[in-house]
């Protein structure tokens, strides 16, 4: 059971980081494609927030499930 846990582990692990390694754009050079001064989106950060925090949410839900689940199992077993 331990080296299963061990291999979906790394496996999460390389998956989210080829997801994060894959969505880092190629820089523009400074001042845009035209050579001008705008940015390319306003407001200027331009910076996606929803993409991190998702999977953030998806797993805490997951994890609160998991424990959820473990302490009623555990709880019914005293029981019996």
């Amino acid at each position: 059971m331990r080296n299963f846990i061990i291999k979906l582990s790394l496996l999460t692990v390389l998956l989210i980081a080829s997801i994060v390694l894959h969505a880092q754009p190629a820089g523009t050079p400074p001042g845009g494609p035209s050579g001008g001064s705008n940015p390319p989106c306003w407001p200027p950060p331009c910076i996606p927030v929803d993409g991190g925090i998702s999977i953030l949410i998806a797993i805490g839900a997951a994890y609160g499930s998991k424990k959820a689940y473990d302490f009623y199992k555990s709880k019914d077993d005293v029981e019996a």
